[in-house]
């Protein structure tokens, strides 16, 4: 009677244990019949939860005659003889890494512990494959790694850094850590630059870079040596002045998405030192820097055109409604404060409609349109 009493208490005890182990992700073993999982490699070892039959698992280790496995989160012990183990009877698989640097996880996941990273062409002994993660051993345990970034192709040695090739960039270009436009941007390599590279992958060039081992794309290089008109390092022993016709902003590199480094003013003269894609190469605050040619002229201007009119000849007009005063000529200019209607303002000089004046001792602007030279009543 106390026999029949104990077996009806431990399979309810195993019945609630299978209620909360049910649904598991599985790996690599499979149970062989309904078994108890231990939280330690023995027999008397308290019940972690209980396996039914034919459920899958994830093997994590061997102890002994034991398995550590774990199933839905919990981790545990099994004997052996209940388990079928799918990767010892498969054997394992050596595979390459495809990547420059692949990710070791904890568990088959990215939002995973990371325990390590591979190199590329590194190679790896895989125990079993599954929901795109294969699974390797990694310092004694297992380890888990993305299956899209493994081949069985043995690499070849041509992309060695025995066997180099000097390019030449056909646009200003981003250096990547990886081989990738998701690669992490290093800086950049300014159209016409030769580059010593060391292989290719996947339609991207390794260099150095800062000593480090890097990427450029392949897609914008040449193997051909550009002609001097078409690098970007123009000559500066032959320079050209040219004339803004427009306040000009100036690039830290050739082309409307290059930092800002400051502007220049309609009418000013700049010596250039070349010119590419549209863009000439100037001095500024000592730097390398670019401004667009569309707004350039080789024409000096005459004296009504220039943003610097004379200061020996003032005219004074009167406000005709409350203004703005401007940094620059232009709407667009900063803001630097207001001036009330019918005040009397000194002005240096008119250009595209708008008067030169000094304002907290700095030059500003006006709009011409709100003055008059008639003094109100």
């Amino acid at each position: 009677m106390k026999m029949r009493k104990y077996w009806k208490y431990t399979i309810a005890g195993a019945a609630a244990a299978v209620m909360l182990c049910t649904n598991a992700f599985a790996e690599n073993i499979t149970i062989k019949t309904s078994v108890n999982v231990r939280s330690e490699p023995d027999n008397q070892a308290s019940v972690v939860c209980t396996l039914p039959k034919g459920a899958e698992a994830e093997k994590l280790d061997t102890v002994g005659n034991w398995y550590e496995i774990r199933y839905k989160g919990k981790s545990g012990y099994v004997y052996r003889t209940f388990i079928h183990d799918k990767t010892a009877a498969a054997g394992t698989k050596t595979m390459y890494v495809t990547a420059s640097s692949l990710n070791v996880r904890a568990e088959p996941k990215t939002t995973a512990k990371k325990l390590g990273t591979l190199k590329k062409d590194t190679a790896v002994q895989v125990k079993a494959t599954k929901d795109g993660w294969c699974t390797i051993p990694y310092n004694g345990k297992n380890g888990y790694i993305s299956a899209e970034y493994v081949t069985e192709t043995k690499p070849t040695t041509s992309t060695t850094t025995t066997s180099t090739t000097t390019v030449y960039t056909t646009a200003n270009l981003n250096v990547r850590a990886t081989a990738g436009n998701n690669g992490e941007r290093l800086g950049s390599i300014k159209k016409g630059a030769a580059v010593k590279t060391y292989g290719k992958t996947n339609g991207w060039y390794q260099i150095k870079y800062n000593n480090k081992t890097a990427y450029i794309s392949a897609e914008y290089t040449t193997t051909k040596k550009p002609t001097t008109s078409e690098t970007t390092v123009p000559s500066t022993t032959s320079t050209t002045t040219v004339y803004t016709t427009a306040n000009l902003n100036v690039r830290a590199t050739a082309g409307n998405n290059g930092e800002r480094l400051g502007s220049i003013k309609k009418g000013a003269a700049v010596k250039t030192y070349g010119k590419t894609n549209g863009w000439y190469q100037i001095k500024y605050n000592n730097k390398t820097a670019y401004i667009s040619a569309e707004y350039t002229t080789t024409k000096k201007p005459t004296t009504s055109e220039t943003t610097v009119p004379s200061t020996t000849s003032t005219t004074t007009v009167y406000t005709t409604a409350n203004l703005n005063v401007r940094a620059t000529a232009g709407n667009n200019g900063e803001r630097l404060g207001s001036i009330k209607k019918g005040a009397a303002v000194k002005t240096y000089g008119k250009t595209n409609g708008w008067y030169q004046i000094k304002y907290n001792n700095k030059t500003a602007y006006i709009s011409a349109q709100y003055t008059t030279t008639k003094k109100p009543s």
